[in-house]
């Protein structure tokens, strides 16, 4: 990555030490021991585990973007939802797009008497959510509170994590559900910050709060960490 960077953008003073954090998406291709990546089949199919004791649960395995719209009618009708009950997908030019979601964060705004950002955070983030979170927001200023003072998300949707979106820890919550924690102006300072404004509407005790605090910082550290080894191929293509 770093040496695309540097063959497009030849000026610029960059080096692998200026990597924040890196994701990669993975392809759910059908397990093929044997085979090479690029042979595996790109088809989609779906297995059902009734026989393996698991009533009613359906693995998609395979698949890509491409087919995905033929594929959720595929698992609609595996669970028993007719085609001619799915709702016919309407195509809203971008401007209208725009223009639904503009409302839709007013509505958001207004039903939890937040800030248009703030709502604007939720509704992209949460979807269909967004009206339940607004509405617990409403319930006390330390719901409307930001997570820390660089971000404009809410200590509201923590607390939904933990209560609809079955976050465990602190840290499901600011890297899973609420993943503010992985912004580059993150610090310190924020993770005592959120873990506090938390707590104090979850009923943490002090040595709870410490405890979720601690295992949080560990876990965000190792999740930023580069392995030596990428960092050494990082460095060389830096070169």
């Amino acid at each position: 990555m770093t040496r695309s960077l540097l063959h497009l953008f030849p000026r610029v003073k960059l080096t692998a030490g200026d990597i924040r954090y890196s994701f990669a998406g993975v392809r759910p291709l059908p397990f093929a021991p044997k085979e090479k990546a690029s042979s595996v089949t790109r088809k989609h199919y779906l297995h059902d585990h009734a026989q393996d004791g698991a009533e009613h649960m359906i693995s998609v395995i395979g698949g890509k973007l491409t087919t995905a719209a033929e594929l959720a009618r595929q698992c609609a009708a595996r669970i028993g939802i007719s085609r001619n009950s799915l709702k016919t997908l309407a195509i809203v030019s971008a401007n209208g797009t725009e223009l639904l979601l503009d409302r839709w964060v007013v509505e958001i705004s207004n039903a939890g008497g937040i800030s248009d950002a703030a709502a604007r955070g939720i509704v992209e983030w949460h979807g269909k959510r967004a009206l339940e979170i607004s509405r617990m927001a409403q319930r006390g200023a330390e719901l409307r509170a930001p997570l820390c003072s660089h971000t404009e998300h809410i200590v509201a949707e923590a607390i939904d994590a933990f209560a609809g979106e079955c976050a465990v820890t602190l840290g499901d919550v600011l890297l899973r559900r609420v993943p503010v924690a992985l912004g580059g102006c993150w610090s310190s300072a924020c993770s005592r910050e959120a873990a506090a404004r938390i707590g104090a509407v979850l009923g943490w005790r002090d040595k709870q709060s410490a405890a979720e605090l601690e295992a949080f910082e560990i876990e965000r550290s190792a999740f930023l960490r580069k392995p030596a080894q990428v960092n050494a191929l990082l460095e060389a293509a830096a070169d």
